[in-house]
């Protein structure tokens, strides 16, 4: 997996999938969708927004803010299947 330094300088070429497997771990998902557990994480996260299925820029501040780890390709991936199921 590419490195977050890498990802920030160069560009996130790595599918969002597999950065958000190793960040939250769980069931590898088979297609197009987060793994479970990122998902579950990112719909606990207490903010307005997410949880009405709001605006998606600030959705996916919020994700960053609460986990650093996230590149922007992974947040936007998370970001919009929160928003999608709430």
């Amino acid at each position: 997996m590419q490195n977050r330094n890498d990802a920030l300088i160069f560009g996130d070429r790595e599918d969002p999938r597999r950065r958000l497997h190793a960040i939250f771990g769980g069931d590898e998902p088979a297609s197009g969708q987060p793994p479970e557990n990122a998902l579950a994480w990112a719909r606990e996260i207490h903010d307005p927004v997410i949880r009405a299925g709001g605006d998606e820029l600030r959705a996916i501040r919020v994700l960053r803010e609460a986990e650093p780890q996230l590149t922007l390709r992974s947040a936007v991936f998370l970001a919009r299947h929160a928003l999608r199921g709430a």
